[in-house]
């Protein structure tokens, strides 16, 4: 995903990039608790016996500051009362409301979106709300939560179409409740009804989130004023603008080599630390990094020298990886896509050999005109792969990356063509044997935007059928394997909307999922969280100021909980802190240090 819209006869350069009817883009103070790799689900995080998970030394401070927002798992003497007994009945609702709903039940039910039925959520993480779409707007109706573990039910009345449990409540419940059953109903005055359910998950979640939020009325424009990074921490209920296009000091390259400012930061990484994000500025493409943290919004972070800045800044680059067994002073890796043949070289638009490079963001000066090839920067061999390299992920641990194999290299970005996952070993920028991912190199597919998960057992991926474009296409879904590879790579139930909602998927463009900074752990369960964006909300279309038809996409979280050799998987949960007035993608969830949610 790159910041440009491509056209089979022009080149426009905006932060928007929308492909036409498919709609997807493509690429003060501290929040206590979310500025660490936190473990949740460690003692004390998820209130039960656990262990947190170090990968590769990924876990220090694990859980020391995960938990400060995660309510403790408490007892309760006989049934909880965190229900209460008395209805809640929303602003301008009669009193006499819930004697309404004593006659018996016509027809069929509301469609509940929220929560979607089965859905595993973290327990620090935003409160409930339930949405539904109901045969009349502005109709009342009822909406009761029951537990099995608490003496009332919870009952609201309301003429809206979506209503949010009680924070007190709420936090109430997650302290109590856990690993049962908690069932929603939804009926209209004189209507069916309708049910879902839902769990709280005995760890919580950690880390913070940022993505990259933009107007989708100005495709089609280049200013650089219409997008910005918001970011939110793990329970916050709103967000907060972190990076903003004219904040960025780096300066990045036109094609004739002059500079200029930063156009676009869609296309973002978190560095190790959280205390900057790295992205891709618009063509040609090269690399910039800027802080996050609030004191320092748009900074150049201090270790990164001028030779440093003359590496990422040469053209043709694409979605790269960072990894904090590199993030250290003396070795500041980053590994992305080369698109140059040598230093200075001609630039390709389409390049089908695209070669995976290391680059040091610390790199001494440059004493030429271009980067020296093996000093600044090098090529990491992928012996045994022929075809080009395209967005890579970086272990954790540092020894591993995972890139699409792929001839169909475009712009930093994929356009049409074979593509498969393959492995191949850092081994100290030297690289080695390159091999494909087994369950993500299948032949009948196209396999793309790998992501690592915390622990680096796991991989998730999108997918589409084989032979078609992997850039913007409502087809993607979002598939897990292990990083060892398997027989068969499982595809996330979190791809397919509530069935009632008459969207599915594929259709829906599932894409871009990161894993949560975090692995929780009860006994011999592990808890896993992501990220991902989707056009399924059911935002209308907005037809944009070129005259395009943009698709609004939103940000889903979902959990995988692996025991074993038993993997579960959960539906999606929305994330109703953001707006639905900005298409939101390309979520980061790491462990910023960003501005604390007012």
């Amino acid at each position: 995903m790159h910041c440009s819209f491509l056209t089979s006869t022009s080149r426009v350069t905006l932060c928007l990039p929308v492909l036409l009817s498919l709609g997807v883009v493509a690429c003060a103070g501290v929040k206590s608790g979310q500025g660490h790799l936190g473990v949740a689900g460690s003692s004390g995080a998820a209130g039960a016996a656990g262990s947190a998970v170090d990968a590769g030394g990924a876990g220090e401070d694990a859980g020391a500051d995960a938990a400060a927002d995660a309510p403790p798992l408490e007892g309760c003497q006989g049934k909880c009362m965190d229900f209460p007994a008395a209805p809640l009945i929303d602003l301008g609702v009669s009193p006499d409301a819930p004697g309404m709903f004593a006659v018996g039940l016509v027809g069929a039910g509301p469609c509940i979106t929220e929560p979607e039925d089965g859905a595993l959520f973290p327990n620090n993480w935003l409160r409930p709300r339930v949405k539904f779409t109901p045969a009349v707007p502005g109709t009342l109706h009822e909406i009761r939560f029951h537990s099995d573990e608490e003496l009332n039910d919870l009952v609201a009345y309301t003429t809206n179409d979506h209503w949010t449990m009680p924070k007190a409540v709420w936090t109430g419940l997650a302290s109590h409740v856990r690993d049962s059953a908690i069932t929603v109903t939804v009926r209209a005055v004189g209507g069916g009804t309708s049910m879902v359910s839902f769990t709280i998950a005995p760890v919580a979640a950690s880390g913070s989130v940022v993505f990259w939020a933009a107007n989708p009325a100005d495709h089609g424009n280049a200013n650089p004023l219409s997008s910005s990074l918001q970011g939110f921490a793990v329970g916050d209920e709103s967000s907060v603008q972190v990076l903003g296009v004219r904040d960025v000091q780096m300066s990045t390259r036109n094609a004739d080599n002059s500079l200029r400012p930063v156009t676009c930061i869609g296309c973002h990484n978190s560095t190790p630390d959280g205390k900057s994000v790295g992205f891709i500025d618009n063509f040609p493409w090269n690399m910039a990094i800027a802080g996050v943290e609030p004191t320092r919004p748009g900074l150049k972070p201090p270790y990164l020298t001028p030779g440093g800045v003359d590496t990422i800044r040469q053209p043709g680059m694409g979605i790269f990886s960072f990894s904090k067994a590199h993030w250290i002073d003396g070795d500041r890796i980053a590994v992305s896509p080369y698109y140059l043949d040598m230093p200075c070289g001609q630039y390709k638009q389409t390049n089908s050999n695209v070669r995976l490079a290391w680059l040091d963001v610390e790199a001494g000066p440059v004493t030429g005109a271009c980067p020296i090839e093996g000093k600044q920067f090098g090529i990491i061999a992928r012996n045994g792969d022929t075809s080009g390299a395209a967005n890579p992920t970086w272990s954790h641990d540092g020894k591993t990356i995972v890139y699409s194999s792929t001839s169909a290299g475009q712009d930093g970005r994929l356009g049409t063509g074979p593509s498969d996952l393959f492995t191949v070993p850092y081994n100290d920028r030297a690289g080695g044997a390159a091999t494909p991912l087994q369950g993500a190199a299948d032949p009948n597919a196209e396999e793309y935007y790998p992501s690592f998960s915390f622990d680096d057992a796991l991989v998730a991926f999108d997918r589409v059928p084989a032979g078609e474009v992997m850039y913007a296409n409502p087809l993607a879904e979002l598939y897990v394997v292990p990083s060892t590879g398997a027989a068969e790579a499982k595809r996330l139930p979190a791809n397919d909307p509530p069935t009632c909602s008459g969207r599915a998927s594929p259709g829906v463009n599932n894409h871009w999922a990161k894993w949560a900074p975090g692995v929780g752990v009860v006994g011999s369960k592990k808890y896993y969280w992501l990220i991902f964006s989707s056009n399924r909300y059911g935002t209308p279309p907005v037809v944009a100021n070129d005259k395009s038809v943009v698709q609004v996409s939103q940000l889903y979280a979902t959990a995988i909980v692996v025991d074993g050799t038993q993997t579960q998987m959960f539906p999606a949960i929305y994330l109703w802190n953001q707006s639905t007035a900005t298409l939101n993608t390309t979520p980061a969830w790491d462990p910023f240090s960003i501005p604390i949610v007012q």
